[in-house]
C-alpha cells in the first residue's frame, strides 16, 4: 500500500514537473518569438536599409507604427514646436499630404526634443493645420535611433519600407517633395 502511494505522489509530482517545464518553455519560445520579430527591422537608420521601427500612440491616440504602413510611401518628419526652419516647412508638408494622400502617401510628424506640453503641441498642429499624424518621441529614443543630429530632419521611405533619403535642415519646398515623392512612390 505505501509503494502504490509513494509511486502515485512520485507520478503526480513527475506532472507537475512536466506541465511546468512545458510552461516555461512556452515562454521562452514566446519571448524568442516575439524579439525576433521586432529585431527583423534594423535599430539604427541607413540609407538602403529597412527603416526603424516606430510605434506609438498619435497624438490623437491612434496607435501608428511604421511596419504597418509598408506598401505605402512615407516622409518620416522630426520637428519641434520652437524650431523656425520646422514651422516653414509645415505648411508644404500639409499640402503635399493632401495632394497625395489618395496614392498611399503618409508623412508622419515626429515631435522630438520638445519640452511643450501635449497642449501645447496640439495647439501647435491645430494652427498649422496639421491634416497627417504625429507621434512623440517623449525619451528621444527615436532621434538616436535615426540619428537626428538637427531639425528639422527628413526620411523618405519607399513602399517597401527602405528608407532612400534623408534631408537634414529646411524647409523643404513644394518642387523638392514632388522630386522626393516621385522617388519613394514606385
Amino acid at each position: 500500500m505505501k509503494t502504490r502511494l509513494f509511486a502515485a505522489v512520485a507520478i503526480l509530482g513527475l506532472a507537475g514537473w512536466l506541465l511546468s517545464a512545458c510552461s516555461i518553455l512556452n515562454a521562452a519560445s514566446a519571448v524568442t518569438n516575439a524579439g525576433a520579430a521586432s529585431s527583423a527591422r534594423p535599430t539604427t537608420a541607413k540609407i538602403g536599409s529597412l527603416a526603424p521601427e516606430i510605434d506609438l500612440k498619435s497624438m490623437t491616440g491612434d496607435r501608428i507604427a511604421l511596419s504597418k504602413l509598408q506598401g505605402r510611401p512615407v516622409l518620416v518628419n522630426f520637428w519641434a514646436t520652437w524650431c523656425g526652419p520646422c514651422r516653414e516647412e509645415f505648411p508644404a508638408l500639409v499640402r503635399k499630404y493632401k495632394q497625395y494622400q489618395d496614392q498611399g502617401f503618409v508623412v508622419l510628424g515626429v515631435n522630438t526634443q520638445d519640452e511643450n506640453s501635449d497642449a501645447g503641441v496640439l495647439t501647435f498642429m491645430e494652427n498649422t493645420l496639421v491634416n497627417f499624424p504625429v507621434v512623440r518621441d517623449a525619451g528621444d529614443q527615436l532621434s538616436q535611433a535615426y540619428r537626428v543630429n538637427g531639425l528639422p530632419t527628413s526620411f523618405f521611405v519607399d513602399r517597401s519600407g527602405v528608407l532612400r533619403d534623408t534631408v537634414v535642415g529646411g524647409p523643404m519646398t513644394d518642387d523638392f517633395l514632388d522630386k522626393e515623392f516621385a522617388k519613394i512612390n514606385q
